[in-house]
């Protein structure tokens, strides 16, 4: 007797398809396998342009040393405990008190309070003795200084939050005068100035130590001594320079108030390697006439104009010692004794391209293809007389054009930084280049033409 081949009592079509159910998700597997293969082939052989937005940067050439500052500077003497009236870096006259000395504890605490009270009365005196009935820009001014204090706090800069205070303080003083919100402030005044009264009373009068001359100001604890005299330092060749550094060239100023440094110039003598010197030097062998550029990193950001007067080379020794000046000085400067520099050369602010996006194009009025050329293409047809002009590549809509650059030579030399070059942008003058800001350069690209559809 046949069987019923829907009979639910048949074990074989008790499971329907499931051979056919097998069968095709082994297909649909191949079928992605294949895909996945063919979609890396695809891009094995034709792979997608890669971008890179132009942005502006600027680039330092520099020289990283090892020195001395050098002042002209006079010890002031005293000892104790010290209370300093005059800021670190402070430019004072000859006679100016710049520190007390304490026989007791209590009195810095007394000096810290007159103090605060002292800049209170200023703060007051100075807001009654505003002219003006222009209350929008002092309220301009109050919000210029409001501001001014929150970045002081963002930065965490003491001596700019205390000067956002005062600016603030004072400001708002002058709008409570100016609008009769506050009739002056003349009571209170004479009430701090009752109580600065016997703040001093209690103070006494302490021991004073003023500037022997005129000057900038350091307290001993915020700067350091040299060990030798500067004339020493200066008569070393770059091998005893740099022995005496390694070993240390500058000591704690102990033994004395801190001291004065007159004049507005002041000096480093340095120790670097030859390699690098030679970037101090020009063709002729003379250290670079034009101003260079001093700064101390760790110490302060500040880059100061300074000027070469000598460079000397030791090839056998493998180290170049140089002398520059400055005649800016800073609060941060005055505080150094032996300290790491970088002197900076030249500084360059242009476009940052990729190296790896420059190509080579012929320039003749066959070459409307604009295809690139290998390095050895191109030496071998300059020396036949054909000119390959640099450029790169820029995505202009859906299309590849074709933009200039410079090419290499003494007025326009190769600035590079790390895997980038900086080119001048559009429009520079005495300048090719057609690059323009927030281009987007192809850096990776097949088979690249000016006029190219890109996909």
């Amino acid at each position: 007797m046949r069987k019923d081949m829907h009979n639910p009592e048949n074990p074989d079509t008790a499971r329907p398809g499931w051979r056919t159910i097998l069968g095709g998700t082994v297909v649909l597997l191949l079928l992605v396998i294949l895909g996945y293969v063919g979609y890396q082939i695809l891009h094995l052989l034709n792979p997608p342009n890669t971008y890179e937005t132009v942005l502006t940067a600027t680039v330092e050439d520099k020289v990283e040393a090892e020195g001395v500052v050098l002042f002209q500077e006079t010890l002031i003497p005293g000892s104790g405990d010290l209370g300093y009236l005059a800021e670190d870096g402070a430019r004072v006259s000859a006679g100016t008190v710049v520190a007390e000395v304490y026989t007791s504890s209590g009195q810095s605490a007394l000096r810290a309070a007159l103090d605060s009270l002292n800049e209170q009365i200023g703060l007051l005196q100075r807001a009654e003795n505003v002219s003006t009935t222009q209350v929008d820009t002092m309220i301009q001014e109050r919000t210029t200084a409001l501001y001014d204090l929150l970045d002081a706090v963002d930065r965490g800069d003491p001596a700019a939050l205390d000067a956002g205070r005062e600016d603030y303080l004072l400001a708002q003083n002058k709008i409570l005068v100016v609008t009769g919100e506050d009739a002056g402030f003349a009571s209170r005044i004479a009430a701090l100035q009752a109580e600065a009264a016997q703040l001093q009373s209690q103070l006494g009068a302490p021991a004073q130590i003023a500037a022997p001359l005129t000057g900038y100001f350091v307290c001993s604890a915020s700067t350091r001594q040299l060990t030798q005299p500067a004339g020493d330092i200066l008569a070393m060749d770059a091998a005893s320079l740099k022995a005496a550094l390694d070993a240390g060239l500058d000591a704690p100023l102990t033994g004395c108030a801190g001291k004065m440094v007159s004049g507005f110039s002041w000096s480093y003598c340095g120790v670097c390697t030859a390699e690098e010197g030679q970037k101090l030097l020009q063709a002729d062998g003379t250290p670079l006439d034009r101003e260079v550029q001093i700064r101390f990193p760790g110490q302060t950001d500040q880059a100061l104009p300074a000027q070469l007067t000598e460079v000397t080379i030791d090839e056998g020794a493998g180290l170049a010692r140089f002398v520059l000046t400055c005649d800016s000085v800073t609060g941060e400067v005055l505080r150094l004794g032996q300290a790491e520099a970088e002197v900076i050369v030249s500084r360059t602010t242009g476009l940052r391209v990729p190296a790896a996006a420059v190509h080579y194009v012929l320039e003749t009025p066959e070459a409307s293809s604009g295809e690139a050329a290998s390095s050895g293409t191109v030496e071998g047809s300059a020396a036949a007389g054909e000119n390959y002009v640099p450029g790169v590549y820029v995505k202009f809509g859906n299309l590849a054009h074709f933009c200039r650059i410079d090419p290499v030579d003494s007025d326009h030399p190769l600035v590079t930084d790390g895997a980038y070059i900086i080119v001048p942008p559009k429009g520079t003058d005495g300048s090719v280049s057609e690059v323009r800001l927030y281009d987007q350069v192809i850096v990776e690209g097949q088979n690249l033409y000016d006029g190219k559809l890109l996909s």
